[in-house]
């Protein structure tokens, strides 16, 4: 199945957000879909912006010598904001604030087949078609730790860059919970796979999840994973998101602790496939859509700064 055969408002790209309670298996079912996407024959970036950066040191410890290394000198797009101006052809005048006026047919777009300067800049290829980006959104970096810029700040060059990829692929794997929601990491996508484990607890944390990327105006899907006990709390939430279930992994004990990349005949391939079948079927944003959708939320998040400060004012007076 092409990307372009299965669903024309998206043409040739594709940008898949995985979020979840943490420990629901988000990693896990990244990786399967990743497999499941290199076998379209499409160049894929995976962004990694999970703090543990488990993604990350799988794909280096599978396809690279010398992983944790590698992992160490890899750039974060979290420090990109000068190359993002200079792609952008923006003056040091111009700050997001502005740049997050501008319609979409007055913005720089990226491509990541062939690859521009800038995604080249914060992508390593770990093999041929598969480039890996390291987010940077762990306190472990010293750039962050003591940054005076709040995690939205932070976080631009990212979303803009999700929100204007073209020419393939773009899988990214948030932080478990909802702060990457909250944060409007998600906002470029077209769409969000919620990893939902069977438990009452990760169901709780997928309805938080999925009311912020609702409010966004994101799609949202789900994958339940690790299907063993049936809750009644898990029984109720099948029953009533039915229609947005797109896949069942099963309770697979023998793959915890090891790279699921070298497991190739534990893990069932046509699991994954399903799933990035029911994706590309689906009705998803168009370039348009996506980019309006970012414009949106700055807009929204700068109202809610203005109130903010206006309630400090009178409470102050």
């Amino acid at each position: 199945m092409q990307l372009t055969d299965s669903n024309s408002s998206y043409g040739d790209e594709l940008v898949i957000a995985l979020m979840g309670k943490g420990g629901t298996g988000k990693t896990f079912t990244s990786l399967g879909m990743i497999q499941a996407l290199r076998s379209l024959g499409k160049s894929l970036i995976v962004a990694d912006a999970d703090p543990n950066r488990s993604l990350s040191r799988y794909l280096a410890s599978h396809y690279l010598e010398n992983a944790e290394e590698e992992l160490k000198n890899l750039p974060l797009m979290t420090q990109a904001e000068k190359d993002f101006y200079e792609f952008q052809g923006l003056s040091p005048e111009i700050i997001y604030r502005d740049f997050y006026s501008y319609p979409l047919d007055r913005v720089q777009k990226f491509s990541i087949n062939p690859a521009d300067w800038f995604t080249q800049k914060y992508v390593r290829y770990v093999t041929d078609g598969l480039g890996l980006m390291s987010v940077g959104t762990s306190a472990l970096h010293k750039e962050e730790l003591y940054s005076t810029r709040c995690s939205h700040a932070t976080l631009n060059p990212l979303k803009s860059w999700l929100a204007l990829c073209t020419n393939g692929v773009v899988v990214v794997d948030c932080g478990g919970g909802e702060d990457a929601g909250r944060f409007g990491l998600p906002i470029g996508a077209h769409v969000v796979v919620v990893v939902v484990e069977a438990t009452p607890d990760s169901v709780a944390i997928s309805e938080d999840i999925r009311a912020i990327d609702e409010e966004l105006q994101i799609p949202v899907v789900y994958v339940l994973n690790k299907c063993l006990n049936q809750f009644p709390e898990v029984e109720a939430f099948e029953s009533q998101n039915s229609d947005k279930i797109i896949g069942t992994i099963p309770f697979i004990p023998s793959v915890y602790g090891k790279n699921p990349l070298e497991l190739k005949d534990e893990i069932g391939k046509d699991i994954f496939s399903g799933i990035i079948d029911k994706i590309l079927v689906r009705e998803l944003s168009s370039p348009t859509q996506r980019w309006e959708r970012v414009l949106r939320w700055k807009e929204n998040l700068q109202k809610q700064q203005q109130l903010k400060q206006v309630k400090a004012l009178s409470s102050v007076s």
